[in-house]
């Protein structure tokens, strides 16, 4: 299977300052020695690894859990599959709460109108 990303380098930063830079032309390559960075510079290791163009294509930092486990989260929002998930939730959320207030404000100028119209029936029988 072909990639379609084509990836330059990872800077590996450590402490704020460029460790290492390596060569990285694919995203598989970046997968498989991703885990080996983590254990060669440790938990406070950052990992960025540019595209063709030179903009980050992924930005991975160490985080610790409660458990003591580690795993690396991905700064960069456009590949950040959960930042994604996230983002489409709270949109689907905000159109729903849209809608809803759309539809209580009908229901209000509806019974409203029908006030109105009882209201003025009730004047021309009296």
């Amino acid at each position: 299977m072909k990639t379609v990303n084509q990836l330059k380098s990872a800077e590996i930063i450590l402490d704020n300052e460029t460790v290492e830079t390596v060569e990285i032309k694919n995203p598989c390559q970046m997968w498989k020695s991703l885990k080996s960075w983590q254990d060669k510079y440790g938990q406070g290791v950052r990992v960025i690894v540019r595209d063709i163009n030179g903009s980050p294509y992924k930005d991975f930092t160490v985080k610790v859990l409660k458990n003591g486990k580690t795993y690396m989260v991905n700064a960069v929002t456009s590949t950040n599959r959960v930042a994604a998930a996230k983002a489409k939730k709270a949109a689907a959320e905000a159109l729903a709460k849209a809608e809803e207030k759309k539809a209580r404000k009908r229901a209000y100028d509806k019974a409203r109108r029908e006030r109105i119209k009882a209201a003025k029936a009730q004047t021309t029988e009296a």
